[in-house]
């Protein structure tokens, strides 16, 4: 399903899209627990000067194209609360997908407090 999504999206997507779905097909294959939502995907950055928390919502629309929704905040709960709560263009995260944003956005805040590099599971 993945390799039809990805020969139709080649033109649109990057290197680093392009292997984003390629891991989530091999984790989708190993790992019966994990469900990782197809439509969007997260990218998470700490900026440690200004103690601030950025999130990239990366989504595709039905006909393939990628567009992104920018979140920052100082801490993990008010971001979780702005993306779990607000219906950003009706982007609908599961539950697992959920739970690993949280997890990133704890990680994330507890770098910026200790002053240390985040790096994004």
């Amino acid at each position: 399903m993945y390799t039809n999504m990805l020969l139709h999206l080649s033109t649109l997507l990057n290197k680093q899209q392009k292997q984003y779905l390629i891991d989530i097909s091999i984790l989708n294959q190993f790992s019966y627990k994990l469900v990782l939502d197809k439509s969007s995907y997260f990218v998470i950055k700490i900026n440690s000067y200004d103690k601030i928390i950025k999130v990239e919502q990366c989504c595709f629309n039905n006909s393939g194209q990628l567009y992104s929704i920018f979140f920052t905040g100082k801490t993990a709960k008010s971001l979780c609360h702005t993306i779990l709560t607000k219906n950003h263009l009706n982007i609908i995260l599961s539950n697992d997908h959920a739970a690993y944003l949280g997890r990133e956005l704890i990680k994330s805040e507890l770098a910026v407090l200790l002053d240390q590099k985040y790096i994004q599971d």
